[in-house]
């Protein structure tokens, strides 16, 4: 379970609310021309998808004997976070949006896109809130009539130790910035059962914020889902996953605010306290993080830094004693210290 992170700013005036040039989709007021209850996907093909917010979320709908079905984008308020199958295709395991009613549904075998539009275009995308969807989240913990059940060792009659079976469902994420697919990508991983530890295997049910700064500037951004349960080339894994407040910045070339100098701690090692210290330019959107030694997130936050030295203090009094690395993202450009907690 994830620790909050306590963070007092000791010199300047840091602000831990959005910055005003950030724009959020959050899926509460997407335009539902034929809205069926509490789901939109563009069944009609009118426009291939819906926009919200600076954001356009492509979807085709396919028609078939069976009534049809979409691949792409859906925006929902389904909440149903028990129903298994693939008639809970637009469920979150979080139950709802993150602290609010909406989200979107993304489901493809290939890949599925996000486009900038209006002035975003071409600008940042800081990140957004992911979980998995009810049908996938259901499929790798029970297994189905074509999927395993993740972690399932039972029937093999081989001794195998844990993490013979190492289990994973992730997202790849890479950006489109000049009508160029760019090399840089993120990765998350919406199940990992690859640790020798078997109480660190996880199927995400929580939301969860992904950082994307380092992509930069982005006309477009590109989804592909990948499984480690496969049959004749494809994928068993059920291709649905949530994303809440996509989040955007009206800054082109935040680059240029880059980082200055070193990620400074004291004391290292810490007992309760430790101060986090480090420079910027000017204003820039910073997203700060500590995990642990397997990279599993134990804390994160948000804020927005000044120009000059910015400095914060780190409460570790409920961190077990143990190699931590604290990860500032500031301005798309990334530091990484080492802190040990006694």
């Amino acid at each position: 379970m994830k620790k909050q992170l306590l963070m007092i700013a000791l010199t300047g005036c840091a602000t831990f609310a959005q910055s005003q040039t950030t724009f959020i989709s959050d899926f509460e007021t997407v335009n539902r021309p034929d809205y069926h209850g509490t789901v939109y996907n563009d069944s009609t093909n009118a426009v291939g998808g819906f926009k919200n917010g600076h954001a356009f979320f492509q979807t085709q709908w396919h028609n078939s004997s069976s009534g049809g079905y979409y691949s792409g984008w859906a925006a929902s308020a389904f909440h149903d976070s028990s129903t298994v199958g693939y008639k809970n295709q637009y469920g979150c395991s979080a139950y709802k949006g993150y602290n609010s009613n909406g989200f979107a549904v993304g489901t493809t075998y290939s890949n599925l896109t996000i486009k900038l539009t209006d002035s975003l275009a071409g600008k940042t995308v800081h990140g957004f809130y992911i979980c998995n969807a009810t049908y996938a989240y259901k499929s790798m913990k029970y297994g189905d009539a074509f999927a395993k059940k993740f972690g399932d060792t039972t029937g093999t009659h081989c001794g195998c130790a844990q993490g013979s079976y190492p289990d994973w469902f992730k997202l790849t994420i890479r950006n489109y910035y000049g009508g160029v697919l760019k090399n840089d990508s993120a990765e998350v991983y919406l199940a990992d059962f690859r640790f020798s530890n078997n109480a660190q295997d996880y199927i995400l049910n929580t939301w969860t914020w992904i950082d994307l700064d380092s992509l930069k500037n982005t006309d477009s951004l590109r989804f592909t889902l990948s499984s480690s349960d496969n049959s004749f080339g494809y994928m068993n894994t059920p291709a649905f996953f949530c994303i809440d407040n996509l989040t955007l910045s009206a800054v082109t070339g935040i680059e240029n605010y880059a980082a200055e100098g070193e990620l400074n701690i004291f004391p290292n090692p810490a007992s309760n306290d430790a101060e986090i210290s480090f420079n910027t330019t000017g204003q820039v959107y910073v997203n700060m993080k500590i995990t642990d030694v397997t990279g599993r997130e134990m804390a994160a936050q948000k804020m927005n830094s000044f120009a000059g030295q910015n400095k914060f203090k780190i409460d570790m009094s409920q961190f077990s004693p143990g190699v931590y690395y604290v990860i500032i993202n500031a301005g798309g450009n990334s530091m990484t210290k080492k802190l040990i907690k006694q």
